[in-house]
């Protein structure tokens, strides 16, 4: 029984001392872990969940459900709460055909570093192989990183002014989240997560003030209308949109026409059809649309992917089709 007791009592100490430690050091402490566990599903060419964790624009970006790394906020992290699920959960990360979870000591040290601040220091990214993580082991699964390693190149993030600290503030008093979408770039992340059942397009029209600044918009559940979307005319370094569970129709992507970098949307449960999607053809670098529960067709999801052959479309998933029990029972 004491041996338990000390084992336990150790455990807790070593989280605590985690806590009450000097600000981490991303390099050593925290990559490493990212590298040895999730580099196998998370870098080079491989990005499940839309989420990558071998360069900082990824990660600050955030995968298709946004919010994986919040500074400062751990219990609002995606990727904490994904590492401290139970072992059984279809969620955890990683995956039990992936990798064991992570220690205790591992979550705890991820979780300290997040609650001060998620501080990436100087690094920007790894350099990954096709090959990343089948390995287990970081120095044979990333740590390229080299100008000669091989990998896909870093994304340049579009350099712009700051936005006016008055028209931030006066966002943020609308009821958005409004941060900046890394260290060192004036580009902001906006959403109406915790205000979308009072948030109508007064507010959204707010945005136009920012729109050059604007990277990563979520309008989920909101109370936009098409009309409102007017707003999103400007936005020209628009990575990423929001647009589920909202009352948009095909009117609405008509002002997404301009949305040239344009990479991820989500449409999923709004009443958009394939006339809708014909106005997306013209934007050449989109990555992902997610179009389950919407009126889209199979046949209007593959027109937009003849016309734009990198796209990845989400349809969700759906039943197959039960095989006729009458026939069936004929043949035999």
């Amino acid at each position: 029984m004491k041996k338990v007791l000390l084992l336990g009592g150790l455990v807790l100490f070593a989280a605590a001392s985690v806590q009450a430690a000097d600000t981490i050091n991303f390099e050593k402490q925290i990559r490493p872990i990212f590298a040895d566990t999730c580099y196998k599903c998370h870098a080079g060419t491989k990005h499940k969940g839309d989420f990558k964790l071998d360069n900082l624009a990824s990660i600050k970006k955030g995968g298709k459900d946004g919010d994986d790394i919040v500074p400062g906020h751990p219990e609002k992290s995606g990727l904490y709460k994904r590492i401290t699920l139970k072992p059984d959960d279809d969620d955890i990360m990683p995956p039990s055909d992936k990798g064991k979870p992570l220690s205790k000591e591992q979550t705890a040290l991820i979780k300290a570093w997040i609650a001060q601040g998620a501080d990436f220091g100087t690094w920007k990214e790894d350099k990954v192989t096709a090959d990343a993580g089948t390995t287990g082991s970081p120095a044979d699964a990333t740590a390229k990183t080299g100008d000669d390693a091989a990998g896909p190149p870093q994304e340049v993030l579009p350099q712009v002014a700051a936005a006016a600290p008055a028209d931030v503030d006066q966002i943020k008093g609308a009821g958005a989240q409004t941060l900046p979408l890394c260290q060192g770039s004036n580009l902001l992340t906006v959403e109406f997560v915790s205000s979308a059942a009072t948030t109508t397009d007064q507010q959204i029209d707010l945005l136009s003030k920012v729109a050059p600044q604007l990277y990563d918009l979520n309008l989920a559940g909101t109370k936009v209308t098409d009309d409102g979307l007017k707003a999103l005319d400007k936005m020209t370094n628009l990575h990423r949109l929001h647009l589920e569970k909202t009352a948009i129709t095909d009117a609405g992507l008509s002002h997404l026409k301009n949305l040239s970098n344009l990479e991820y949307l989500n449409l999923y449960n709004t009443s958009v059809s394939d006339g809708g999607l014909e106005q997306l053809q013209g934007l050449k670098k989109l990555k992902n649309v997610y179009l389950w529960q919407s009126k889209v067709t199979d046949a209007g999801a593959e027109s937009l992917k003849k016309a734009l052959p990198t796209l990845s479309v989400d349809m969700g998933w759906k039943e197959p089709p039960k095989a006729d029990t009458k026939d069936t029972t004929a043949a035999k």
